[in-house]
């Protein structure tokens, strides 16, 4: 799957730029070297959106849509497509919750763990990369604050 020409990550950006716009240029990149990553392990069906169902569905015994999509901050209604083509494409599948027989579980096919695997690695090697360009303790600092940031987003009201 040919990358998209006009990639957030091809944004002309200057060191002062918001941070907003920072962040996501990163996540671009990583999304684009690990979309070129599994394209050279033959696995060039998933787009950025499929990975990030994989990131929210991560390790364990699966989860139903809407917790993926609570863990996305996104809604049932964008998630299930999402899924859907994940299962048709065979790298999900659906099985009944043995807590709620009439809600579903998602979970990694073994195809569906050899690409989300795949991919966990390629982010990995970026991390790696990235520690021996700029250290290991920058990287961490830049872990934590962007972690700070996440989990204590500014006011939108402005207020403090």
């Amino acid at each position: 799957m040919p990358r998209n020409p006009y990639s957030a990550a091809d944004t002309r950006l200057e060191p002062d730029s918001r941070l907003g716009a920072l962040a996501r240029r990163l996540a671009a990149i990583v999304t684009d070297r690990v979309q070129d990553d599994l394209a050279g392990v033959g696995i060039t069906d998933l787009r950025p959106a499929h990975l990030r169902i994989f990131a929210a569905l991560g390790h364990g015994d699966g989860a139903r849509v809407t917790e993926i999509a609570e863990r996305l901050g996104s809604t049932k209604q964008t998630v299930g497509p999402l899924v859907d083509e994940l299962v048709a494409r065979g790298y999900l599948h659906r099985r009944r919750d043995p807590a709620d027989a009439r809600a579903k579980i998602v979970d990694f096919t073994p195809g569906g763990t050899t690409a989300a695997e795949a991919a966990r690695r390629s982010a990995e090697n970026i991390d790696r990369q990235w520690a021996d360009r700029i250290g290991d303790r920058r990287l961490d600092e830049c872990r934590a604050t962007l972690w700070e940031l996440v989990n204590e987003p500014a006011d939108p009201t402005g207020g403090s």
